[in-house]
């Protein structure tokens, strides 16, 4: 699968004037979608990913992997102390993170992420306040203001 994921990318560019990486993306993402791992029945049970796939409409696959990029996104805006802090108040968060599909967090930006999950990048902005406020149920008031202001960023 591999080796023809990279011989159509091959193809792709050398076919292509200038080389489109959202259609790249678009192109490949049934591939990868494809490839994902079966997803964790413990994580399909998640009061998070059941409201996500309920309210939005979207796979358990992209539940987990839009929760999982918005949370390393929210990580890289908090102190790490308090990103420790956060998994220990919500041990989920840690779960989630790590649970997210292959090369996914390598990607960049969310916008980039959301498009390798088959989702439109709009779909952030579906997905951060339920994300949000699934997190500040489980913090403390102190977390629940840092949340807050990483998510404000």
């Amino acid at each position: 699968m591999c080796s023809f994921t990279l011989a159509a990318l091959l193809l792709l560019v050398s076919n292509a004037s200038a080389l489109d990486l959202g259609s790249l993306v678009q192109t490949l993402t049934p591939a990868a979608q494809s490839a994902a791992p079966t997803v964790d029945a413990s994580l399909t049970s998640n009061p998070l990913i059941k409201n996500l796939t309920t309210k939005l409409g979207v796979t358990p696959t992209q539940a987990i992997g839009g929760t999982a990029a918005i949370l390393n996104n929210t990580k890289a805006k908090m102190n790490p102390a308090d990103f420790t802090a956060l998994t220990k108040q919500v041990p989920q968060t840690g779960t989630l993170l790590n649970a997210a599909p292959a090369g996914l967090l390598g990607l960049g930006n969310l916008g980039s992420q959301f498009s390798f999950l088959g989702m439109d990048p709009i779909m952030i902005n579906k997905f951060s306040p339920l994300v949000l406020e699934y997190l500040q149920n489980g913090a403390t008031p102190g977390m629940d203001k840092i949340l807050s202001a990483a998510f404000a960023q």
